[in-house]
């Protein structure tokens, strides 16, 4: 009996590591998915799921209702942008003419990077892509930009249990001994190897800015967004937020076989499957109260620099690359570049310092 069930788990696990690999491939290699990124995502996850055999009420509650939260964000700060742009490119006009690019675009992404655990990560993407909307700047180098900030913003979301789920799991999975992680446990943890990243990433999008065209569009436009616009593209991040619920629900038994053992740089390594799981979903795997300290950065600080690879791969990349219709490619020729050299440089930190 004993030897058909580690069969049948054998079995789902192969299935699941296929899934897996059309998550990473397909969005890349064809042109159909990449144009109908959500819809395959809720695909692919259903499929997950019914694999794992994980169906369930709750999780048909819960992939409902978790993207709502995000969706209002979105409604509401469109909204805003949308109603009252007068005033908020006047200011974004002045900020840009004070400072060169290369100055102007640093201090955004430092900002954004920074308050990210504070405001959100959806609120820190959706002004960052409202601020791409209305500078002038040549496609290759809003994305560059954009992903950069993506990162910084990821990675700074780290930082706080406010602005992502991931923060909330680690500090309620510490509460208690040895670490009686407090609401500023991440902050004190996390920011000697959080701050310097989003430097580096802000310097790196200063210089890739440096010689671009900068001229703020400063008019009022008499072609604002239709409400309708706003409410379909809500409606696609609805559709990419449920679909990494299914996603992430229905690879949990093949992350708990696998990553869940591991540890320390394994772990590290390991955590490069975030850009197809959520990472709150790996933090509460990973996760035990006696947890080292040695183990946690290396967990923590992998989950955070790995998420932004693919679009799919993390909340701020979603609603970015959904405002500015950065398809999947485009944004993985730069980000996958980016990311393993942030993976490199934290490696061979980590691997000095602890």
């Amino acid at each position: 009996m004993e030897q058909v069930v580690t069969q049948s788990s054998l079995w789902v696990n192969l299935l699941l590591g296929g899934v897996a690999l059309c998550l990473l491939v397909l969005p890349l290699s064809v042109r159909w998915v990449e144009s109908h990124l959500e819809l395959f995502l809720l695909a692919v996850g259903a499929v997950a799921v019914t694999i794992s055999n994980g169906w369930s009420s709750e999780l048909v509650r819960h992939t409902l209702s978790s993207p709502v939260y995000v969706s209002f964000i979105v409604v509401v700060v469109s909204i805003i942008f949308n109603n009252y742009s007068r005033y908020i490119f006047r200011v974004l006009f002045a900020f840009f003419r004070a400072l060169e690019p290369r100055y102007s675009f640093a201090l955004l992404i430092l900002v954004l990077g920074m308050s990210s655990s504070l405001v959100s990560v959806t609120v820190s993407a959706l002004l960052l892509a409202e601020v791409l909307k209305v500078v002038n700047l040549e496609h290759t180098t809003m994305v560059k930009i954009t992903v950069f900030a993506c990162y910084a913003i990821g990675l700074g979301a780290v930082l706080t249990p406010l602005a992502e789920p991931m923060g909330l799991v680690i500090n309620q999975a510490l509460a208690g001994p040895p670490h009686h992680a407090d609401f500023f446990f991440l902050l004190r943890h996390f920011f000697g190897w959080i701050f310097p990243a989003i430097c580096a990433l802000a310097v790196v999008a200063g210089y890739t800015a440096r010689n671009a065209g900068t001229t703020l569009q400063m008019y009022i436009r008499e072609d604002k967004e239709s409400y309708s616009s706003i409410l379909r593209r809500t409606g696609h991040i609805y559709m990419f937020v449920a679909a990494l619920t299914l996603i992430s629900a229905g690879l949990r038994p093949l992350a708990q076989s696998t990553i869940a053992h591991f540890g320390g740089k394994i772990l590290f390594l390991a955590n490069a499957v975030s850009v197809i799981i959520d990472n709150a979903t790996l933090a509460a795997i990973e996760i035990v109260p006696t947890i080292s300290s040695t183990d946690l950065t290396y967990m923590v600080i992998g989950l955070a620099a790995f998420g932004s690879m693919l679009v799919q791969g993390n909340l701020p990349n979603i609603v970015a690359a959904e405002k500015l219709g950065i398809k999947s490619r485009e944004w993985a020729s730069i980000a996958v570049p980016t990311g393993l050299m942030l993976m490199a440089g934290y490696f061979i930190a980590l691997s000095i310092f602890l």
